[in-house]
């Protein structure tokens, strides 16, 4: 069974602090300059998610604001066990869009984690780094990013009766995600929205490893605080749901010449062309590349059996294309244009994946289990600074 609960959430007082000016994004997407001009704000949540330092100091440097802030009226928590109601609208493609989901208490426990689906392989260090500042502040600062299956539409017209109140706040992001943030505190819907997640396993979109974290800290800690993480809770059925494709970018490996080889190759005169083909490709496994210099962008699809039972491109290119190249030498963004660029800048060439679908990823996730590290990347990200959950 999936376990939800209501938490009493801590929030910055929007008396002191907008709730524009106090959002960042989460801590493995924020690039230096981006951190930079957040850091110019004093009470941004990038001083409790990334915070600046070298070794243990960033951490206690972490904990003494937020015990600071609490001090000082700028966060304060709520006196009743809510979930909360998150809207964000923002647009894909040049398309408007519009996502629904709520903020949660999910269980952590053996028993708990039962009813959760990771999909992907995590690195030690990034787990390193989120251990160290979760046992620093003794809070879950931002949201690992779940969904569920909701084909009774119940979660979502529980959703849409909490909309239908005035909002708690409102703010807008760095990235121009505007979002409004609802408090559901009515015991009566909690229970509903508890059953209708009862019997459902949630796949994780994002946060893994702040997943594994929480439960390697609760093995440890065995206190009831640290049973659960926060998490953002998305139905699957939700028209905003947008998945974007995590596009490869290696410094030195010789992708023309691999793809050659092993797949049938066409070129391409451009990268918006190179794109589409992509999108319209029947075959599972078609990727696409380019290579600085001369060798510009080609259109690939693997020949015969694939022998990946994922039927994923990303699990095809992390066997077959990119596996004598180190992870710290790959690099990984949703943008093609930015790959294109980092591409030209290092020397080096990018993968261009296929787009996925949240039915493609689960059904992946039940023949393999976890994928290559960045298979998905499901946009936008949910903001941190929207509420925290201390343990």
């Amino acid at each position: 069974m999936a376990d939800i609960r209501p938490f009493l959430g801590t929030r910055f007082n929007l008396k002191k602090i907008s709730l524009s000016s106090a959002l960042c994004p989460p801590y493995d997407v924020i690039k230096p300059a981006e951190a930079a001009k957040l850091r110019r704000g004093k009470f941004n949540a990038i001083h409790l998610e990334l915070p600046e330092g070298a070794g243990q100091s960033k951490y206690r440097r972490a904990a003494a604001l937020w015990k600071s802030w609490g001090n000082a009226g700028v966060l304060s928590r709520d006196f009743q066990p809510s979930f909360y109601v998150t809207e964000e609208r923002f647009k894909a493609d040049g398309k408007a869009q519009r996502r629904v989901g709520f903020l949660a208490a999910l269980s952590v426990t053996p028993e708990g984690a039962k009813a959760i689906l990771p999909h992907e392989r995590t690195l030690p260090k990034p787990k390193a780094d989120r251990l160290e500042l979760l046992k620093a502040m003794q809070a879950n600062v931002s949201p690992i990013f779940g969904i569920f299956p909701d084909p009774r539409g119940t979660a979502r017209e529980v959703l849409r009766r909490v909309q239908a109140r005035p909002a708690l706040a409102q703010g807008e992001n760095v990235q121009g995600v505007q979002y409004r943030l609802w408090q559901m505190s009515d015991p009566k819907l909690i229970v509903v929205m508890q059953k209708s997640l009862a019997d459902k396993k949630i796949l994780i979109a994002d946060g893994h490893h702040r997943f594994e974290v929480s439960r390697a800290y609760y093995a440890q800690a065995r206190c009831a605080g640290a049973s659960t993480v926060l998490a953002y809770l998305c139905p699957e059925e939700d028209p905003g749901l947008v998945v974007l494709s995590t596009h490869r970018i290696v410094d030195n490996a010789a992708i023309s010449m691999t793809s050659d080889v092993l797949c049938r190759v066409s070129p391409c005169r451009s990268r918006r062309q190179l794109l589409k083909r992509l999108a319209r490709a029947k075959n599972p496994y078609a990727y696409g590349y380019y290579e600085s210099g001369r060798k510009g962008f080609g259109f690939a699809q693997p020949r015969g059996n694939s022998g990946c039972r994922s039927g994923l491109c990303v699990e095809w290119i992390g066997r077959h294309l990119l596996n004598d190249v180190a992870p710290d030498h790959i690099l990984y963004t949703p943008n093609a244009a930015e790959a294109e660029r980092q591409a030209k800048k290092l020397g080096g060439a990018v993968v261009f994946i296929k787009p996925l679908g949240v039915a493609q990823i689960r059904g992946a996730v039940k023949a393999v289990g976890l994928l290559p590290p960045k298979s998905t990347y499901f946009y936008p990200k949910i903001a941190t600074g929207l509420v925290f959950k201390a343990l």
